[in-house]
């Protein structure tokens, strides 16, 4: 299926969006799927509207999420205001899935034989300027040494090609797990609570590309939270979810804060 131009509406509209840009908390916050929107020139990239309200779209339920966390912790929270079925701004842009042709069981018609162009044209109306705005406030931030930690919110789907997923949360992590670790043992406080650590997905999964790119890449403090999307459909599950959050993040990082504090003591 082939791409009709993208409109100078579309172009000017900005797939960034940024708020509480000056939160004074020590957490950076990301929601890398946060939005199902395609604009109207891509036709819904060829999908039914149902498909477009699916996890294969977004990821449901995290943006509101973000939102609550973002006000209980006083801290930026920087998001795309398209699908990722455009271009996934977690992913390299030379990964494979950057631009999907196939997600899940579902085919994106629109994704083949998009030309070089329009490659092109995505990562610079999405990716780029995504990045340049975790980038600015990310160094801001370092520079003023300011205490920070980054958190990537996400979602997942109870059930993945017909396989039942027992977890309410996943806690993920990569070569830093300064974050990861107090905040798995909290939460495992909760005998009514199934945790997976590095699940449902992992870095070697390729999901890890934002937080490897703007936190591990300068020393920062950092983890990924997936939250399994029925609990976080609506907004009493997304409140219940951040009241829960908040106090276990900021205790994990006070921690993290005391440690290190104690070592350059030495």
């Amino acid at each position: 299926m082939a791409m009709a131009a993208v409109s100078a509406a579309d172009q000017e509209n900005s797939a960034v969006a940024v708020s509480n840009r000056d939160g004074g908390g020590a957490f950076v916050l990301t929601c890398d799927h946060a939005s199902a929107h395609i604009p109207p020139t891509y036709a819904g990239l060829g999908l039914p509207a149902a498909d477009l309200q699916r996890h294969i779209a977004w990821d449901i339920g995290a943006l509101g999420l973000s939102e609550r966390l973002s006000g209980l912790l006083d801290a930026p929270l920087l998001h795309p205001t398209v699908s990722r079925l455009l271009l996934d701004v977690n992913r390299d842009t030379d990964a494979h899935d950057s631009i999907v042709v196939t997600s899940e069981d579902t085919v994106i018609r629109g994704n083949h034989s998009i030309d070089t162009i329009e490659r092109q044209h995505r990562r610079d109306w999405i990716y780029a300027p995504y990045h340049r705005e975790i980038e600015t406030i990310v160094a801001a931030r370092i520079a003023a040494r300011k205490p920070t930690a980054m958190i990537s919110i996400h979602s997942f789907t109870p059930v993945f090609k017909g396989v039942p997923r027992r977890w309410q949360v996943g806690v993920l992590s990569h070569r830093d797990r300064r974050m990861a670790d107090p905040l798995l043992h909290a939460l495992r406080a909760d005998a009514g609570l199934e945790v997976g650590d590095n699940q449902p997905y992992a870095p070697r999964d390729g999901v890890y590309h934002t937080l490897e790119r703007h936190a591990e890449a300068h020393g920062l403090p950092c983890v990924m939270l997936e939250i399994r999307n029925d609990l976080i459909r609506d907004t009493p599950g997304q409140l219940s979810w951040a009241e829960r959050l908040a106090p276990l993040l900021l205790r994990a990082f006070e921690d993290v804060h005391a440690v290190e504090g104690a070592a350059a003591r030495r």
